[in-house]
């Protein structure tokens, strides 16, 4: 059986309501290795919790469409000061990121939390810089860009309890899975 098969079969079983745990013991050990099946199973959104957690997907989903919007705006003053077709460019640019991370938590992508949450971390120094200048401007953002961090990274371990912060979780070598 190839990959594509069983990441097919994967999707079906779950879709059925088969337990995360017998589907990863039926296909352990084949083409796809355990650490991304496991992952697989796990990246999986569970229709119960999506339902279940969709006002905190709502709220998560506004906060981002008003850092669209933010983004929109100042990247189109930044490109201002290089020239009228930069600050459309750039407008564009720094809204539309913002709208791709969007349509991923809309679509319940587990991999859109993640991706956020790490840019977000690594950006969070570059936040410092302006600190001699605006300290209590530059306190506000750090502390408006964390709570969103924070607050992505917990719906994501809502939605998707078998995920770590990178791959399936592990206790003890086992991938653990909720059933």
């Amino acid at each position: 059986m190839d990959k594509k098969e069983i990441k097919r079969q994967v999707g079906e079983m779950l879709a059925a309501g088969r337990s995360k745990t017998e589907i990863f013991k039926a296909f352990s050990g084949g083409a796809i290795k355990d650490k991304v099946l496991a992952y697989l199973i796990g990246s999986r959104p569970d229709p119960e919790l999506v339902d279940r957690h969709a006002g905190k997907i709502k709220i998560l989903l506004g906060l981002t469409y008003v850092q669209a919007l933010i983004g929109l705006v100042g990247g189109y003053f930044v490109g201002l000061s290089i020239g009228t077709g930069w600050a459309i460019g750039i407008g564009l640019f720094a809204g539309g990121v913002p709208l791709l991370f969007a349509w991923g938590f809309y679509r319940n992508v587990a991999q859109a939390y993640t991706v956020y949450v790490f840019l977000s971390i690594m950006q969070v120094s570059q936040l410092f810089k302006d600190y001699g200048e605006d300290p209590i401007g530059t306190l506000i953002g750090i502390a408006i860009t964390l709570a969103m961090v924070f607050f992505v990274a917990w719906v994501k371990n809502l939605l998707f309890p078998d995920l770590g912060f990178f791959g399936a979780k592990k206790i003890k070598g086992q991938f653990v899975f909720s059933n």
